[in-house]
Formats: C-alpha cells, sequence, structure tokens
C-alpha cells in the first residue's frame, strides 16, 4: 500500500513534530545537516498496523483530519467560525497587568499567564512549554513543569525547531493532566492522536496554541548569535523577544550568550540581517504548504497584536482567540478583577494583525501548489479556499520566497563550514533585494494602468 506519509518524508514535508514516532518506534526523527527536525524510517521493519495510525496523526498526511474536522469533534457546534482563524467564543487584545507576566514573556505576558492560571485552578497537574535546553548544543526544547516549577523559566518566543517525540511518551506514561503549549501543526497533530488514544485525550486538557508564521531551523539562532559576535559552535543561549523601552512593540531585542557566561550586547532584530520576517529565511518546507495560521484546533490562541492602535506600546500586547469555555471563565474573572488589561475585538481585527501570514498560508500556498502539480510532483491535500485571480507581482514574490528559503539552508552550512558570515549574506541579499523592489513587468502594467485611469474616466464622462 502506499502511504501518504511516506511521500511527506519524501519529498521534504516533513515538520519532524514527532508523531509518527508516537505510532511505531521504526520511525525515528533527528536534525539533518540543516538543523531541521526531520523523521527518518526503515521500511523493512515498519508495521502495517502501526503506519495506518502514523498517517492518522502525521499534520500532513492526506489520511488525517483536517482542522474543520477537529474543530467540529472538540469544540462546542454551535460555535461561530471565520474562515480564517476558524471557531470561536470571543477574541480580546491586551496584556496582562499582574507582575511579571508581561515583563517576563512574549508581547502582553499572557502564555504564561493563562498556564500559571491553570496550574493554580488545579485545571491541570502538568504544564508542558518549550524551554531553555542547554544540551548536546540544543537551544531549546519542550520541558515539562509540575506545580512547584517556576513556569516563568520557560522561554519568550523561541525560534527554534522543536519536537514532541519523547513527550508524548512521557504523557502516556505519567498519569496526570496536562497543559501543553503548541504551534498550529503540532496542535493538529496532538488532536489527531487524541482522536484515536484514549489516555492521550483524556490527559491533555489544554492546548494553548501559537499564532505561526514559520518555524525555523536552528540556523536562524545562530545566524543572529554569529552578528552579534559569537560564532555557531560558541552558543549557549540566544533571547529573542528582550523588550526595548520606548521603540514599537515590533522592535524585538535580540542578545545570545556564550559557553562561558558572556552576554553580547542588545540589538532590535530588524537591525540585523535575516530579521525581516518575510523572507522566510530558514523556514521549513512544510510551513509553505501549511494553511493553518492562528492554531485553529487550540483552546486558545495567542499571538502578537500587530494592530496600530497597540503597536506603539513597547510593553507588548497580545491578541488573544478563545475556543474553550473554561479558559473563557477565567480570562473574564481576570478582567474583572483587574488582573488582565483585555478588551473583546472583532474577528476582522484579528484576521487584520495576521493578514500578511494568512495570504501567504491561503493564496500563496493555492500558488505553490499549483506549480507542484504542474512538475508531476506530490503535494499534501489541504483545505479549498476561493480566491480571485492572484497577481503577477504576488507570484513573484512567492517564487522569490521559495528560493530564499532552499537557497538560505545550503549558503548557510557553507558559510559556517568556511567560517564566513559575510559569505551568507553577500549570497541572499542578491535574493532579497529583489524582494524589496518590483519587476520591471509591474513597473510596466502600473505605468500603463495609470495611463489609463484619466482616458477612461473622459470616455465614462462622455457615455454619461
Amino acid at each position: 500500500m502506499n502511504y501518504s506519509i511516506f511521500n511527506v518524508i519524501k519529498n521534504d514535508y516533513c515538520i519532524g513534530c514527532g508523531a509518527c514516532v508516537f505510532a511505531d518506534k521504526d520511525f525515528s526523527v533527528q536534525l539533518d545537516e540543516y538543523g531541521m527536525y526531520k523523521a527518518e524510517y526503515d521500511h523493512s521493519k515498519i508495521n502495517d498496523n502501526n503506519i495506518e495510525l502514523a498517517e492518522k496523526y502525521c499534520p500532513f498526511s492526506d489520511n488525517s483530519l483536517d482542522e474543520d474536522k477537529i474543530a467540529e469533534i472538540f469544540f462546542e457546534k454551535e460555535l461561530p467560525k471565520n474562515e480564517n482563524i476558524g471557531k470561536n467564543i470571543k477574541c480580546f487584545a491586551g496584556y496582562v497587568i499582574e507582575k511579571p507576566f508581561r515583563e517576563k514573556g512574549s508581547s502582553g505576558g499572557f502564555g504564561k499567564w493563562m498556564l500559571y492560571k491553570l496550574m493554580e485552578k488545579n485545571k491541570v497537574d502538568y504544564v508542558i512549554q518549550v524551554a531553555e535546553e542547554n544540551k548536546n548544543d540544543i537551544l531549546f526544547s519542550y520541558k515539562v513543569f509540575s506545580k512547584n516549577e517556576n513556569i516563568l523559566e520557560g522561554s519568550k518566543s523561541a525560534y527554534y525547531p522543536v519536537t514532541l517525540n519523547g513527550i508524548l511518551d512521557f504523557i502516556k506514561e505519567n498519569k496526570g493532566s496536562y497543559a501543553i503549549t503548541a504551534l498550529p501543526c503540532f496542535s493538529k497533530a496532538i488532536r489527531n492522536i487524541c482522536v484515536h488514544d484514549n489516555v492521550i485525550s483524556q490527559r491533555i486538557k489544554y492546548i494553548i496554541g501559537i499564532v505561526c508564521g514559520h518555524l525555523k531551523s536552528t540556523a536562524f539562532a545562530e545566524l543572529f548569535a554569529w552578528q552579534l559576535g559569537i560564532t555557531p559552535d560558541n552558543i549557549k543561549s540566544i533571547e529573542f523577544r528582550d523588550k526595548l523601552d520606548g521603540l514599537r512593540s515590533n522592535e524585538k531585542g535580540v542578545y545570545a550568550v556564550n559557553k562561558i557566561g558572556e552576554k553580547t550586547i542588545v540589538r532590535s532584530s530588524k537591525m540585523l540581517f535575516g530579521g525581516n520576517w518575510g523572507y522566510g529565511l530558514f523556514k521549513y518546507k512544510a510551513c509553505d504548504y501549511c494553511d493553518d495560521v492562528v492554531g485553529e484546533t487550540a483552546d486558545a490562541s495567542i499571538g502578537d497584536a500587530w494592530l496600530e492602535e497597540y503597536i506603539n506600546d513597547s510593553g507588548g500586547n497580545n491578541i488573544v482567540i478563545i475556543r474553550n469555555r473554561e479558559i473563557y471563565q477565567i480570562i473574564n474573572e481576570a478582567i474583572e478583577n483587574g488582573t488582565l488589561n483585555f478588551k473583546p475585538i472583532d474577528v476582522e481585527k484579528v484576521v487584520k494583525s495576521q493578514e500578511g501570514g494568512l495570504r501567504n498560508r491561503r493564496e500563496g500556498l493555492q500558488y505553490r501548489s499549483l506549480r507542484q502539480k504542474r512538475k508531476w510532483k506530490w503535494v499534501p491535500v489541504k483545505r479549498n479556499f476561493k480566491f480571485s485571480k492572484i497577481r503577477h507581482e504576488r507570484k513573484r514574490l512567492y517564487r522569490l520566497r521559495e528560493k530564499i528559503r532552499k537557497k538560505s539552508h545550503k549558503y548557510f552550512l557553507i558559510a559556517k563550514k568556511e567560517k564566513d558570515l559575510q559569505y551568507f549574506v553577500n549570497k541572499m541579499q542578491k535574493i532579497t533585494n529583489k524582494t524589496e523592489r518590483p519587476s520591471l513587468l509591474y513597473r510596466i502594467e502600473n505605468k500603463l494602468y495609470l495611463g489609463w485611469q484619466p482616458i477612461k474616466k473622459q470616455l465614462l464622462k462622455l457615455l454619461s
């Protein structure tokens, strides 16, 4: 039988979540040479029954449930649904007043605060979140926190590859209730496992989703640290989201620490090459074929409030999408007692805050998939979204971003071997600079369009 999970792995659509390993230990997940977790398998050992489970767990398999079907199973039937953010009870924007969550967390601090409250109110026994690793040159990984441990020790935003491999086994082997933070694809994998595994389903009580642009390889941390003066082989830790007083909230402070504990200066990510998220440096290929930006299968989804009324607040603000009634109640109580400075916002505002990512994951995905199919190449089955004709300039940008993704992995590996950071920067700038200026065809089309408008206006006037 031709299982689609083999196509996922063979054609590089694996995100490294480790769901397949949970189904069958003859799969494994390892970091590849570019610093991305990828699944591997031995055809001679794999059991067909386990493969069928792996097929149902893998977020990029054609035989796993999509986000819409998962939402119908796990969320209230009558909840309103938006095409861009999925089902929702209500959406909020704001920050945590209760200290030190905003100061120690990303944006408004809601993610860490929510995990803390679930623990404090005895809703869960354990919290699983990404935290600093500092082991075997791995900077971040999933860790389990019990009630006597400090949840704030988890990372802020870790733009770094992680895997669920091992964590799912821990949940299966250790009784108790759990809350876990997850990227959209990881949340989808967990939900699909819950459909088929009663133990995991009973123990994972809440998934706190992270709004996601895309997942990075280890090279992203190495690139930033290298620019700050620490070579890739000498990184002990990195901070991606230090807050810079007086600057806009999208000015993220970055610093790194070397293996003898020396800390670099803090610089805005906008001052570092690669800080422009739209370039998509070191992106997983799978991210270009994912249609979920906000984490539609999570009980609550948390992102940055990239909205004009919040962007100038250097302390940071969150947007939050709620799909779980218990979490909704906790938020309302906290608003009433002054713990949260949250205001309800319209779904349209949430969509606007993520419009760039949504356009790339919907319109861009459609274009990328069509290009692959025209080459007779396999692509994962995704949900159908209707679009008007994609403009030539958008197609050109999508093609450039694919090139940036592919070349960034290869050029950075060469730069590390040659110990030459400037080699990488020079090579990549030749491509990234093209995204900053319109193509010749676009300029001609635009000139013709602008020239036609006054003529069109006169014709309409004469005809009227």
